[in-house]
C-alpha cells in the first residue's frame, strides 16, 4: 500500500491539513534533516499569517498555538498544481 504524509494542525480534535505548498515545504524541510523554528506562511483557516515551529511542533496564529502534526495516510500524495499546457502552437 502506498502512503505519504500529510501536515496539519490538532484544532478542537479535529486534524486540519495545511495548504499543499506549506505541506511539501515542512515535508522537504523533515526529510532533509532541517527543521525550522521559524517557518512563516498564510493559512486563512487558522487567522492568517501563521509561524510553524518544527522544532517544538507548534503553530503560533492570531487565533493561538496549536500542535504541528505529521501523519502518514493511505494512498497517493496530492499531485500538487500542474502546470497547463500552452496550446500547440
Amino acid at each position: 500500500k502506498e502512503y505519504h504524509p500529510e501536515w496539519g494542525v490538532m484544532r478542537d480534535q479535529d486534524f486540519h491539513q495545511l495548504a499543499q505548498k506549506h505541506q511539501r515545504d515542512l515535508e522537504t524541510h523533515y526529510q532533509s534533516g532541517t527543521p525550522i523554528p521559524d517557518f512563516y506562511f498564510w493559512q486563512a483557516n487558522l487567522g492568517g499569517y501563521c509561524m510553524a515551529d518544527m522544532i517544538q511542533n507548534i503553530v503560533v496564529s492570531s487565533e493561538g498555538i496549536f500542535v504541528l502534526v505529521r501523519r502518514m495516510v493511505e494512498g497517493a500524495p496530492h499531485p500538487g498544481r500542474k502546470k497547463k499546457k500552452r496550446g500547440m502552437g
